[in-house]
């Protein structure tokens, strides 16, 4: 008796996890389902943003869209792709690349106003020593930046950054 019970709740329990639970089916560099202009410099909007969508048909392609509309993107690189064993829900992970299309104006305490844009030239503190970096994205709380030899990428708050020169 107790090991039909023991076998009963291992059934119900695998059942349930397999249910509830997504599949990752793969990474990609980058995924789109508009076409890419290649005249454009695109930037990075948003990183590790998730979108998840249902659908009869046509999951993964409703979950991109989610995203590059939510966040007005074109495309999406690093993206990280799941699925439920069903099929008809996905979940994408990912960085939302696009045209940036606004500029940001800084206010200081001081009253002087600062625009940022991308491209434009910053130093910032890192560990203790002061790094040479260029804007290559604006949200609305931060600032990407990236720096070094191996183009690495930061995301800092305006005030961690000082504009040099555009």
């Amino acid at each position: 008796m107790k090991n039909r019970n023991l076998l009963l709740t291992a059934i119900v329990l695998a059942s349930l996890t397999s249910c509830g639970s997504y599949v990752r089916i793969g990474d990609l560099t980058g995924i789109s389902n508009r076409n890419i202009d290649n005249s454009e410099q695109y930037v990075l909007l948003e990183r590790d943003i998730e979108s998840v969508a249902k659908s009869e048909k046509d999951a993964l392609e409703q979950a991109v869209d989610n995203m590059t509309k939510e966040h007005e993107g074109e495309f999406l690189r690093n993206a990280k792709i799941y699925v439920k064993s069903n099929g008809k829900k996905v979940k994408v992970v990912g960085d939302v690349w696009g045209i940036q299309k606004t500029n940001v104006n800084v206010i200081t305490n001081a009253n002087a106003k600062i625009e940022l844009q991308v491209g434009d030239k910053v130093v910032f503190n890192r560990k203790g020593d002061i790094i040479d970096g260029r804007i290559i994205g604006l949200n609305s709380n931060s600032v990407i930046v990236e720096y070094g030899k191996r183009n690495k990428r930061v995301e800092l708050k305006y005030d961690e950054v000082t504009k040099t020169e555009q």
